[in-house]
């Protein structure tokens, strides 16, 4: 009875090992043990089963913070392995890893999801395998350890376009194009190329930078892209700064720097307003009824009469209702430079020692410098237009009362008469 329990134990313990000793293996390897940043590192996951596999592996996401992870053409092939004399047959998955920083990483934990053949029986069993511990270190080279951002490559040009002419007038557009070239790496590693805006003189409307990858056996390059349209705003010299960046070549060893050059740009006083039909009417009007009193009190009315038509006309354009209606004209044609133009000049209104807050209005005309700049549709348009409409009749109604309360304080008597 002892020996046949003994039997029995001595069965059970090797069909438990057998069993094990029957579940898919996974393992990892890598090409090389560290890689410099921007440049690929290839992993190796191989999945083993002892019989086959109706389907390859569902392996689970390896995306980490930043970390660029790409599939190769072909990832994916078929493997055998000799296992204890048994053959066993499986998947290989190669995946290309980019680090974009230096530092350690280690990939997440996860599991890969196998269906394989039942050694016994053939029929379908489904295991769930967890990933081992992988781990690399990503590295700059010796010389690029002070570059920030680090940009190493085979290869990095810049190059600028500009269209528009540098001789402007207030409200004039000026386009900037940087394009940034790099070759033996991704493009996402390019840092943003444009300036921070030239001042209050020059209003930026940014695009969207563009970046565009292409791959040759896993050998990256690509552009970045940034388009700036600038609106000048004050007359004057104005400059863009130039733009230089410091990358490290990684077949010389040595840091070297790519750059455009500044652009100067002078920027005039804004041009003649086109004379409004309204005002040209009003005027013929005065004109006929100051020739019909002429001709009515003799020629020696007549000097008097014109020098006061055109005192009262150059009190017409002087007013703030002159500079207010020329305002409304220009928000009516929707012209961005006069409105501009005119908007400054009827602020000039504003009564001395008083300060308005024309922020609201500002940021409307902003809103309609950027969708004119930045390729939106005529409805959008007519909708940023409406808001400065608005906005414009609120910053008239404020100053409007401050002229009353001007007026109304002048007439004030003395406090010590």
């Amino acid at each position: 009875m002892i020996r046949l329990l003994a039997s029995t134990f001595i069965l059970l313990f090797f069909a438990s090992g057998f069993a094990i000793a029957q579940e898919p293996e996974i393992s990892f390897e890598f090409e090389n043990d560290s890689v410099i940043v921007g440049q690929p590192l290839v992993l190796r996951i191989k999945v083993l089963v002892p019989t086959w596999m109706p389907s390859s592996p569902d392996f689970p996401t390896l995306e980490v913070p930043s970390l660029m992870v790409r599939l190769p053409e072909r990832a994916t092939t078929p493997i055998s392995e000799r296992i204890e004399g048994e053959t066993w047959s499986g998947v290989q998955r190669a995946y290309r890893l980019y680090p974009l920083a230096p530092g350690d990483y280690r990939l997440p934990a996860g599991e890969a999801a196998i269906t394989y053949a039942d050694p016994g029986s053939t029929d379908p069993i489904a295991f769930s395998a967890p990933l081992p511990d992988i781990r690399f270190v990503a590295s700059l080279p010796a010389g690029a350890e002070s570059l920030s951002p680090p940009v190493l490559a085979n290869g990095f040009t810049l190059e600028q376009k500009i269209e528009g002419e540098s001789e402007l007038t207030v409200g004039d557009a000026i386009t900037r194009t940087l394009i940034a070239h790099i070759d033996g790496t991704t493009p996402v590693l390019i840092p943003q190329l444009a300036p921070e805006s030239p001042g209050t003189a020059l209003r930026a409307y940014p695009k969207d930078p563009v970046v565009t990858e292409t791959e040759n056996r896993g050998d990256l390059s690509g552009t970045r892209t940034e388009i700036t349209t600038y609106v000048a705003q004050t007359d004057g010299t104005l400059v863009l700064p130039d733009v230089s960046i410091d990358w490290f070549n990684l077949e010389s060893g040595k840091i070297e720097t790519a750059s455009v050059p500044e652009v100067t740009l002078t920027v005039t006083g804004a041009p003649p307003k086109p004379t409004d039909p309204a005002d040209v009417a009003e005027w013929l009007a005065l004109a006929a009824l100051a020739l019909a009193i002429g001709w009515g009190v003799g020629k020696w009315a007549r000097p008097t009469i014109s020098s006061r038509i055109e005192a009262l006309r150059d009190r017409w354009h002087r007013s703030e209702r002159y500079a207010h209606r020329a305002v409304l004209a220009a928000i009516a044609d929707q012209d961005l430079s006069a409105a501009m133009i005119q908007m400054d000049h009827w602020k000039s209104f504003v009564p001395a020692g008083d300060t308005a807050d024309f922020r609201q209005l500002d940021t409307a005309l902003a809103g309609v410098g950027a969708a004119r700049f930045g390729g939106e549709t005529q409805s959008d348009m007519t909708l940023q237009w409406r808001q400065v409409s608005v906005a414009y009749g609120k910053a008239r109604a404020q100053m409007r009362t401050m002229l009353r309360a001007t007026s109304t304080g002048s007439n004030l008597p003395p406090l010590n008469p």
